[in-house]
Parts: C-alpha cells; structure tokens; sequence
C-alpha cells in the first residue's frame, strides 16, 4: 500500500475547506432551504432519482404503525453529500490491503485515520449545528470504525430490484417523523478499479 504522509493525505480528501458557517447551538425555528442539486445528471443525481420513485411505497410498507406520518420522499441536502464524498476519500487515495473479486478491504496509517475521523466527526456536527442537534442520522454504505479492515459495504444500485432493496436498507423499520417532509439524503458513488460503490448520508431536520 502507498504510504503518504498526513500533509499529502489532507491535501488530496480536501480537508482544509473552510467550515460551514454555524447557526446557534439550538438550530433554527424554520428548516433551511436545502440547495438545490446540481443540474447535470451525475450518478448521485440518477441515483437520488430512483430513490425518490419508491421511496414512500418502500416507507409505507416497513412503519410499524400506519398511524405514523411517513416520509414520502427526501430531499437532496450537499452537506450530507459532502460528508458521503469525505467519508469515501480514503478508499480513492489509498490502495486496498485486500483486492480481491467479492472482498476489499483497506487499511490506513494511524495517525492518518485519526485526522481522518477527526475531520468526519467536525462535518457531522457542522450538520447538527445547522440542521438540529438530532439531525444526523447515520452514513450507509461503509465500514471505516478502525483503521484496518476499512470497507466500501454497498455497491450502487443498478435495477429497479436493488434500488428498493437499498431504499429498505436505508428506511430500516420506516421513517416517521413529527416532520416527515423534512428527511434529507447526501450521496456519493465512487468508482475504483471497475466497481461503483455507494455512500448515503441520512438527515432529519431536528431542532431540538
């Protein structure tokens, strides 16, 4: 695996970006106007699309209690899509450990993954801070909790059948909200050496 020194490493995962200017500890009485995706027709972008498709049908069959107010659809949010792009930023530079046809696994120095995780834990409060302090609800699609055994978990969904199945994945028992129509969703789908993964960010507008 190539080493790289934390400068290096920085410089390529963009982690000097200026950090997004902070809304007060409590969030804000009214959700922010998401910025609206960009218009070209990226992955992302035709991924969020089929997502959306069946979204509510995938929601509405998962909820425990049809009295829930279901989320019928989500919203693209960059910030989460920032996150998905940092959180998959190690698998791009880094060269995987293990490369092999069903398994790859990646592995990172350890002073590298503690900025690393130091840097993801700022992005997700940089969320919190402006969405809510509940508002981060998880990132999909990766396994990156130590510096060994690293994982891309989740290829990108390329049927009808494996869009809902991801859809599932992500509404795990469904998502009810006191404010179902304020769930957002940030993608990034890498590809490396001839695979397409995915990463999803889920957020909920929270201000509590």
């Amino acid at each position: 695996m190539k080493e790289m020194n934390r400068r290096e490493f920085l410089t390529l995962t963009g982690v000097a970006v200026v950090a997004l200017s902070l809304a007060g500890c409590g969030g804000p009485s009214t959700p922010p106007e998401p910025p609206a995706p960009p218009a070209s027709e990226s992955k992302e972008m035709a991924l969020f699309k089929a997502i959306n498709e069946v979204w509510y049908e995938v929601n509405r069959e998962v909820v425990p209690n049809p009295k829930l107010d279901i989320c019928k659809s989500v919203v693209y949010c960059q910030e989460a899509a920032d996150l998905a792009k940092f959180t998959a930023s190690p698998f791009e530079t880094y060269e995987p450990e293990v490369d092999e046809e069903d398994y790859r696994k990646w592995n990172l120095p350890d002073d590298v993954f503690h900025e690393y995780q130091l840097r993801e834990s700022e992005m997700i409060q940089e969320i919190r801070n402006k969405y809510g302090n509940g508002s981060y609800r998880g990132t999909a699609g990766v396994s990156n909790s130590t510096h060994d055994g690293m994982q891309l978990k989740q290829l990108y969904p390329r049927s009808p059948s494996e869009v809902r199945e991801f859809v599932r994945y992500l509404a795990g028992h469904g998502l009810a909200s006191p404010h179902p129509e304020q769930w957002m969703i940030g993608l990034y789908c890498p590809t490396i050496k001839g695979k397409t993964y995915t990463v999803a960010v889920m957020v909920n507008f929270a201000p509590i």
